[in-house]
């Protein structure tokens, strides 16, 4: 096309919308006249055609796709969760270093995924399109000789990806084509950071985030309860500037009932490249994909114990701060931390984080660290994130045995600016998450040194 644009301008009159004919029980749940969907309820039940039985015998593939942040994971989770019936082949697309999203997939529904596919090595929608086509072949193949039997499959993309490439994978490759059909493409959109990410192009409708709008059948508005009711029809009115057509859908936490989102028959190519200005040899020869090539990542791994309040301080040295935090528009990790046997998860957009524990570590599990950042500015912070995480490693074990005796920098530890070491013994470890409980030598005042580090707490000279 030779434009960065993801719908060309064209005047309002010069396009006509023929609704397609569905007939009765098209799956696609109540709508209200300006297009938002009902997002209540839970659904169950709601799943693919049983055997991928569609019309035509192939397998239906749902896309989701979505701006750093958005929510996909989660509605992810919550599909596997809500639809009980269905086995499924999921596909995840990685584009950082230190693949997370895996880990994030609960375990809980191992029982419903055939398999579970993550494409990490780079994008699908351009640099690693050819691993994505190859693993629908392998999946279409295992399908065919009965070694699986799918009902569909999932295809989440990362967040700086667009969705219309994947959508030509099924229109040029034959294999493609024959065995699966699009079924929906579900754009999620962050209710507080969807229009800052729309607009960034002047208003124009370019760049990924819109582009992931313009090829999607429907948009799910996500995060609502974090703006008011005026913003939510502001950001509204500008996704349909990008795709008239789109269903809307507004949700909390990805929470939608399943018959609005799958089986529901809502891509159609032909009305999507109508609503863009764009005939079909165009799109499949000339289109190119809308990637922003100022986001990096920079991911890092280890084994250890983490500390708790360092973890916290150093995500809190980038994120407090608004200039640097917009830099930042994903951060995700897991994270073995001391004190706990459980998974500790921290996702962020930006100044806004989300953590909690979740599943008990293995009994053999290796208990390794994982973050990644994705940004804007990440690979000049390569050394000064990968340093500053480290730093929040303690090791296989603390330094001090209980009962040992240590010097405490009380300086440091009320936070007079200043070091003040005196003599402690170590009562207890990981107490509230902190490192070490001690008990002061002079008065038997008890406290706590929260960090592992001779700055707060060093050997007894």
């Amino acid at each position: 096309m030779g434009s960065s644009s993801s719908k060309k301008q064209a005047p309002p009159s010069s396009k006509t919308h023929k609704q397609p004919d569905n007939g009765p029980g098209d799956g696609h749940g109540d709508a209200h006249g300006d297009g938002h969907g009902d997002g209540h309820g839970h659904g169950h039940g709601h799943g693919f055609a049983g055997g991928g039985d569609s019309d035509d015998g192939r397998l239906p593939v749902v896309v989701l796709t979505g701006y750093l942040g958005a929510g996909k994971t989660t509605l992810l989770n919550y599909i596997l969760t809500e639809q009980h019936q269905s086995r499924l082949a999921v596909i995840e697309n990685e584009i950082g270093e230190v693949s997370i999203d895996d880990a994030l997939v609960e375990q809980k529904h191992e029982d419903l995924v055939e398999e579970l596919t993550v494409l990490n090595n780079g994008c699908v929608c351009c640099s690693i399109r050819g691993d994505l086509v190859n693993t629908l072949h392998n999946i279409a193949d295992r399908q065919k000789s009965g070694q699986v039997k799918l009902d569909g499959v999932l295809i989440e993309l990362t967040g700086v990806a667009d969705p219309a490439p994947v959508v030509q994978s099924f229109m040029v490759e034959d294999k493609c084509r024959e065995a699966f059909k699009i079924d929906n493409v579900i754009a999620l959109v962050d209710a507080k950071h969807g229009l800052e990410k729309m607009n960034e192009h002047g208003g124009k409708n370019e760049g990924t985030a819109c582009a992931q709008i313009a090829f999607s059948s429907t948009v799910l508005l996500n995060k609502i309860d974090l703006v008011d009711a005026d913003y939510l029809t502001s950001v509204e009115k500008r996704i349909k500037e990008v795709n008239s057509i789109v269903k809307i859908i507004r949700c909390e936490h990805g929470r939608v009932n399943m018959s609005q989102l799958i089986n529901v028959g809502a891509f159609d190519l032909t009305r999507v490249l109508e609503e863009q200005y764009m005939d079909e040899d165009e799109f499949t020869q000339l289109y190119e994909p809308k990637m922003d090539s100022s986001i990096a990542n920079v991911g890092i791994r280890c084994e250890g114990i983490i500390s708790m309040p360092a973890l916290q301080g150093f995500v809190d040295k980038y994120l407090d701060d608004p200039d640097t935090a917009k830099d930042f528009m994903r951060i995700k990790g897991l994270f073995n931390i001391g004190g706990k046997d459980q998974v500790f998860v921290m996702q962020c957009v930006h100044m806004l984080r989300h953590q909690n524990f979740t599943r008990e570590w293995g009994k053999d599990e290796t208990r390794e660290n994982r973050i990644i950042f994705i940004g804007r500015g990440m690979q000049q912070r390569r050394q000064e994130l990968t340093d500053g995480f480290m730093a929040c490693v303690v090791g296989a074990k603390l330094r001090f045995p209980v009962g040992s005796h240590c010097q405490a920098n009380i300086g440091q530890i009320m936070g007079y600016g200043m070091d003040m070491y005196f003599p402690c013994t170590i009562v207890k470890h990981w107490e509230n998450f902190k490192a070490y409980r001690i008990c002061m030598d002079s008065d038997g005042d008890e406290g706590w040194a929260a960090i592992d580090d001779d700055k707060i707490i060093k050997a007894d000279s």
